[in-house]
This record gives C-alpha cells, sequence and structure tokens, in this order.
C-alpha cells in the first residue's frame, strides 16, 4: 500500500522514545523527511540514525513553536504535525498544585496549539496533516483517578482537534486524534509486575499496546489513505474504552 509520504516533512514531539520514537522510525520507513523534538537531548541520536534532524528543547519555552517554524521552513516545509509530547503529574485533585496543573496544561495542550498555529500555514500549503496524541482518558477518566490535571489536558487536546479541524476542512488541513490506551513505554514498564496485571485486567484484550501499532495508526492518518477523515478521535486500547 503506498501511502504517498515520501519526502513529506513530519514534525514529530516527544520523540525520543516510547510513542514518539515508534512513530519516528515508522515514517522514516515509508519516506518521509523528518524534524524530531524532544527537550531529551537523545533525540539527537535516533534523528541522525534515521535520516533526519532534530531540535532539543522544552515546548513550554516561549517563542519555540516559532523557531520550530523557521526551521521548517528552511526544510521546505511542515506537511506533518504529530504532538506527542505530554507528561503526566498524578495526584488527587485537592492536593494538585497551580504548578503542577499549569505544567501538565502547557505541555499536553497549550504547546500543541501553539505548534500547531506556528506551522499552520505551511501545512495548508501542503495539504498536510496534524495528528494529535490523546487518551482514552479524554474519553472517560484515569483507571485510578486521582490526576485531574492530565484528564483535563487530554480533553482539551480533543477540542482542539475538532475545533482546529473543523476550520482546517475548508484549508486543506485534516486534524484528528488518536486515543491509546494503555501502551507499553518506559513509563508502563516502571510499575511492578502486580501493578501492571492490575491494570491489565481493565483492558478486554489482556494486554497493552505496542507503541508499534500507535505509528501505524500515525501512518494512515497522515496518509492519503485516510483524506475523508477529518476531527477524528479514533480509539485504540484494545477495548479498556469503546464509544
Amino acid at each position: 500500500m503506498d501511502l504517498c509520504l515520501n519526502n513529506r516533512l513530519a514534525v514529530i514531539t516527544g520523540a525520543a522514545q516510547g510513542i514518539g520514537a515508534a512513530q519516528a522510525r515508522a515514517f522514516a520507513e515509508e519516506g518521509a523527511s523528518l524534524l524530531l523534538v524532544d527537550r531529551n537531548e537523545a533525540v539527537s541520536v535516533l534523528a541522525e540514525t534515521l535520516g533526519g534532524e532534530s531540535l532539543t528543547g522544552d515546548l513550554a519555552e516561549p517563542g519555540l513553536a516559532e523557531s520550530i517554524a523557521e526551521r521548517t521552513a528552511g526544510m521546505g516545509g511542515a506537511a506533518i504535525l504529530i504532538n506527542n509530547a505530554g507528561i503526566s503529574r498524578p495526584s488527587p485533585l485537592a492536593e494538585t498544585t497551580d504548578q503542577d496543573w499549569h505544567a501538565v496544561m502547557d505541555i499536553n495542550a497549550s504547546a500543541a496549539f501553539r505548534l500547531t498555529r506556528a506551522l499552520w500555514s505551511q501545512l495548508a500549503a501542503h495539504s498536510g496533516s496534524v495528528i494529535n496524541i490523546a487518551s482514552f482518558a479524554a474519553k472517560r477518566s484515569t483507571l485510578f483517578g486521582n490526576n485531574s490535571s492530565y484528564v483535563a489536558s487530554k480533553h482539551a487536546i480533543v477540542g482542539l482537534t475538532r475545533a482546529a479541524a473543523f476550520e482546517g476542512a475548508t484549508q486543506g488541513v485534516r486534524v484528528n486524534a488518536i486515543a491509546p490506551g494503555v501502551v507499553a513505554t518506559e513509563m508502563v514498564k516502571l510499575h511492578d509486575e502486580a501493578t501492571r496485571e492490575r491494570i491489565k485486567a481493565f483492558i478486554p484484550q489482556g494486554r497493552f499496546a505496542d507503541p508499534a501499532e500507535i505509528a501505524d495508526l500515525a501512518l494512515f492518518l497522515a496518509s492519503v489513505r485516510a483524506r475523508h477523515i477529518c476531527g477524528e478521535v479514533i480509539n485504540i486500547n484494545g477495548g479498556l474504552h469503546m464509544d
């Protein structure tokens, strides 16, 4: 299946590890050009391995989105944007500090807004695609609660997806979101075996998603095969949440 991604420039945030790194590898295999963004300097090693470019920085920094846009303009313009970067600072609502609330909202939602805004004209010029990484928590809550900032931020990214998709549909930009369940990333692997088994008990398929499965869905959404999909928030969670 030709996904027609050859030489199209994909910007992927949070690309140093986990879902972001899996997406970087998948898009490179399909011939896309890459600009990988992460605050972890390991992103430069991955970019070099894949033949792409990298930018190390914190997406909460003022002006970073504009710096990324300047960089992509010099690379021919972004055609694909994957807002994948995200953080979590779980705590009971009554104990969540303003600092933690704003930190999570800024990376998970505001940074995606700023980068989408900064790259919008480039994406429109390339009949581009934006893919926001949401979460099953954007459609319900987390499994065990005590993470109001994360849940709110993922609901916000769904709202941004739909609002941007409505505008983008008239301007040649498709905007969609992926709502993963529990993915076998480094963060999940930090849990002890008993906790992992407790989490799996919520998933009808009885397993975590592989990061490559999320990457495969992102490839499809970015491709011409998905050219009539607009404003969707697609579940990929093994039956954890269905709607």
